[in-house]
């Protein structure tokens, strides 16, 4: 890793719980199921900075978050989906989640305190949720406000246990639950609320002639035996015998105010409590920044310790990528494998990356060869190292991208008056527009839809001109007269899919392909030149 001077370490990012609270991503469920995150919906939301959404699309960020998804809560999991749609780009901050994972890996105890933490936040994760998501009943909402306070106040007190951290990320994410211990939203979700003119606030903020409500979390209160006394209370002076009897119209009082507590108690105050504390509190609470970024760190603390189970049950190596601070985009990695493909096979085959200054890298050969996968697992790891994850890989040196780019052919629709061609070139534009020398770029074919002189000379300007940008360009193709121009212009490096005989070895070698399998893969789906002659002579067409 690079040695770094003290900078600032933390990225701004929308607190989860205010996303949340546009449109509920994180759907709370009926005890005791736990919460629920919509990937789905969250990556609508989610705006991404580094790499659009069409590229998300196209390497299927879900599939890769799935793949090495091993948090414990809701929140957790949508925190590791946020850090993916959105991978820093600041060394420092990768640098102290790295630093992090090393400390959780080498000290037991704390990883097993931060396991805890977390599993106790779960505990009483859905009932915070069904809090923030207006999800209580308004005519019931006592038992829920009360499990919601006491998961928001867990926050801070089953803390205590934890021991001291070396590393400043872990620390950072402590020091924001301990900002919250000392906070007024913290005072009030663990002691009175009071209404004033101000609005909510906590008993250590209001004096004594302050004009207030008290928020008592129950229907029943010490009014409730006002009536009943009222209403006795003719009797027992008359067993006392006292001579003075008092008006029975006291014990017809008592009754009525009974009556009218007990449906004020059922109906009106449960409502009104709603109205006057429960959801202006839930406000409170969502748009706090310190509350809401302690529930963003409990997440960050369950995405951490993610990492460390992803790459202990990984079934191939991985490893904590040296990250360094290039003018140009670079990329080493021995034995990189795809964290999607590769964790449910055993026998994947691993490649060695070297994009250290080619700025263009060609890679060529037949259909399912491999190439595809190949591009996409440098994606994939690319995002892993920017979200301060392992990578799997048995080394990996990494500069950190400011744009990641993924273009694949997309068929044109009908309202693309330009057809094919205008829709892949539109898509190359809008990539090349937003390139600059530390972003990565994967192109799957280009300039498709056209002739072949065309798309010949189109590519050959383009990628001349992504090279002078000096950025890494991956370029996958079948057209080996292209890749000629650039090796006999000594632009870029190239290489092929290996095939041992008819069958892939999905290695990559250095080379040009030059060979079609084309007759292969006919044969295979039984579409061959001689499966024709055979249909045909069936028919009797011959």
């Amino acid at each position: 890793m690079i040695s770094i001077p003290k900078k600032k370490k933390s990225e701004n990012f929308e607190p989860l719980i205010i996303t949340n609270d546009k449109k509920n991503v994180i759907r709370h469920s009926e005890d005791p199921k736990p919460a629920i995150l919509s990937r789905q919906l969250y990556l609508k939301l989610c705006p991404p900075k580094v790499i659009d959404k069409e590229s998300l699309r196209m390497i299927q960020v879900l599939q890769l978050h799935n793949a090495i998804n091993h948090t414990e809560t809701a929140t957790g999991s949508a925190i590791l989906l946020r850090s993916l749609v959105q991978p820093s780009t600041n060394p420092y901050y990768i640098q102290s989640k790295q630093e992090s994972l090393s400390e959780i890996e080498s000290n037991d105890r704390l990883c097993q305190s931060l396991t805890d933490y977390v599993l106790e936040f779960k505990n009483g994760e859905n009932a915070l949720y069904k809090f923030f998501n207006k999800g209580l009943y308004a005519l019931f909402p006592y038992s829920d406000i009360k499990r919601a306070r006491k998961s928001a106040v867990n926050m801070v007190k089953i803390l205590k246990a934890m021991p001291q951290t070396e590393s400043s990320y872990i620390k950072e994410l402590i020091s924001n639950v301990h900002s919250y211990k000392n906070s007024s939203i913290y005072r009030m979700l663990d002691g009175s609320i009071y209404k004033t003119i101000k609005g909510l606030e906590s008993d250590k903020e209001i004096g004594f002639f302050t004009p207030k409500l008290k928020f008592i979390p129950q229907r029943i209160t010490n009014w409730v035996a006002a009536g009943p006394a009222v209403a006795v209370v003719p009797y027992i002076w008359e067993k006392f015998g006292f001579e003075q009897s008092l008006s029975p119209l006291m014990t017809t009082t008592g009754i009525v105010w009974t009556g009218l507590y007990a449906l004020y108690s059922l109906f009106i105050k449960p409502i009104r409590d709603t109205e006057a504390f429960i959801e202006p509190l839930r406000e409170k609470c969502v748009y706090d920044k310190i509350f809401s970024q302690t529930v963003d760190s409990v997440g960050m603390i369950d995405e951490l310790l993610s990492f460390r189970k992803f790459s202990n049950e990984f079934p191939h190596s991985t490893t904590l990528p040296k990250i360094t601070e290039t003018d140009q985009h670079f990329f080493e990695a021995t034995g990189l494998k795809s964290p999607v493909l590769a964790k449910h096979k055993t026998d994947f085959v691993p490649n060695d990356v070297f994009l250290n200054g080619a700025k263009l890298t060609f890679i060529s050969g037949p259909n399912s060869g491999g190439k595809t996968t190949v591009c996409k697992s440098i994606v994939h790891n690319q995002l892993l190292a920017q979200i301060g994850s392992y990578v799997v890989a048995d080394k990996a040196t990494i500069s950190l991208a400011d744009m990641i780019s993924y273009q694949a052919p997309k068929f044109d629709g009908l309202q693309d008056d330009e057809g094919r061609f205008g829709t892949e070139l539109g898509r190359t534009r809008d990539i090349f527009y937003s390139t600059a020398p530390k972003s990565l770029v994967i192109l799957d074919e280009l300039a498709e839809g056209t002739t072949y002189e065309e798309r010949l000379h189109e590519s050959f300007g383009i990628l001349n001109d992504f090279h002078q940008i000096g950025n890494n360009t991956v370029l996958v193709t079948h057209n080996h007269s292209l890749v000629d121009k650039f090796m006999d212009e000594k632009k870029g490096q190239c290489f092929m899919v290996e095939f041992n005989g008819d069958d892939p070895t999905y290695r990559l070698v250095p080379g040009i392909s030059r060979v079609s399998h084309a007759e292969r893969i006919a044969r295979k789906i039984n579409f061959s030149k001689e499966d024709r002659y055979r249909y045909m002579k069936e028919m009797g067409y011959v």
